[in-house]
């Protein structure tokens, strides 16, 4: 194995973005297996109030449709704001709940790093981190702009409005029903519009420590495999015959270990993954509806921000499969190569057997699910928008 010196630079830039988006929301899990009591205190009361936050703009937006709003079309436009705080409250209680096993593939990729294989290994991973680095600024740069013209731009460019009652009504990023106070009146309104910002912002954070996990792993495993490839063919191109044992022990114990990685990356993620799926199914489908709907009323700034909204998820949800999609080309690649081995130049044909448990275990597909059933590939993006289109097509017939 090679040495590498640095390692530790190399583990640092390789889990800074995500070190910085996972404590924004506490559940960056600590590398060591102890920790002080006040650090778990501290990141228990994190979690708490983020969850607080959450239920601050959930509750509220849910009491004002069903108390409060009688319009249906008014009622549907708002269900695509609850339905995303509903799925970011989920995703966020599976994160909070899996950190052990974040953990633990945190700590493989540490490993990976320290125990790197070549100076050629440690510059195919040094590319994927890059990859995966890009990816993670993307999300963040699409789902921040858009919730932030969302939360602010848009409640605070409305005004004020009077309403059949001559009272003055300030817009809240998400309309609400107070059972207790009135959040019209300062300084409730600016609490609750603080609220709501914080809310959104934890909701986005959300959405982006998901796509920064699922980019990490599946850019490291991208790199496993093609580190493995590497090994694989060395062996068959290696002429000293001494040194095949050792080099076919080492592209064993690689694939052995992707794989174990693999699978791990996949129990840990695979939820959160459904949860984007399906979520950004169902939000494309209403935020195309409510697109149409002020397209036909001619109200401007509600259109582009549906639009921004629109674009935003559909990055989003493009993003992940897209990422779904580069580790299963990785995956084909691997058993393209094995299966065009030139495994008649090794010394004896004992040496050319050995191959054959590599190439079955690289001939089992390597892609990256949501839940146990949906394939993250370009084709489910289009599946995506499918389906979305059709659930789309169906209210508008309801609708009318």
């Amino acid at each position: 194995m090679y040495a590498n010196k640095h390692y530790e630079n190399d583990i640092k830039y390789t889990m800074q973005l995500n070190r910085i988006i996972g404590r924004l929301l506490g559940v960056w899990p600590s590398m060591d297996t102890k920790s002080s009591n006040f650090k778990n205190l501290s990141r228990i009361l994190h979690i708490l109030t983020c969850y607080f936050l959450l239920a601050c703009e959930l509750i509220p937006t849910i009491l004002y449709v069903i108390v409060i709003e009688k319009r249906p079309s008014v009622k549907l436009k708002l269900a695509s704001s609850a339905m995303f705080t509903t799925t970011a409250v989920l995703k966020y209680s599976i994160l909070v709940f899996t950190q052990n096993q974040i953990r633990n593939c945190l700590m493989r990729v540490r490993d990976d790093w320290q125990n790197v294989a070549s100076p050629r290994a440690r510059q195919f991973m040094i590319d994927k981190v890059r990859t995966a680095r890009r990816l993670i600024l993307l999300c963040g740069l699409f789902m921040y702009s858009a919730g932030l013209y969302f939360r602010t731009f848009v409640p605070l460019t409305k005004g004020k409005s009077i309403n059949d009652r001559n009272i003055t009504i300030r817009f809240l990023p998400c309309p609400s029903y107070f059972i207790y106070f009135d959040g019209q009146i300062s300084p409730a309104y600016e609490i609750m519009f603080t609220m709501q910002f914080l809310s959104g912002f934890i909701k986005y954070t959300i959405t982006v420590t998901i796509c920064s996990l699922a980019a990490l792993f599946a850019m490291h495993l991208c790199a496993q495999l093609e580190i493995l490839m590497s090994l694989i063919n060395d062996y068959v191109n290696e002429s000293d015959e001494k040194k095949l044992t050792k080099r076919l022990a080492t592209a064993v114990k690689y694939q052995t270990d992707m794989r174990t990685f693999f699978q791990l990356v996949q129990n840990t993620l695979g939820n959160t993954n459904l949860l984007e799926v399906m979520g950004c199914t169902l939000l494309v489908c209403l935020l195309g509806h409510n697109i149409i709907t002020e397209w036909e009323d001619q109200d401007v700034i509600a259109l582009f921000l549906y639009l921004v909204l629109l674009t935003s998820i559909g990055f989003n949800i493009f993003i992940f499969c897209f990422i779904g999609e580069q580790l299963s080309e990785e995956g084909e690649k691997l058993s393209l190569t094995v299966c065009t081995l030139a495994w008649y130049r090794l010394p004896d044909m004992n040496k050319a057997r050995s191959l054959v448990l590599i190439i079955a275990m690289s001939n089992i597909p390597t892609k990256l699910k949501a839940g146990k059933f949906i394939d993250l590939s370009i084709k489910t993006f289009g599946d995506v928008v499918k389906t979305a289109v059709t659930y789309l097509n169906i209210i508008r017939r309801v609708m009318e």
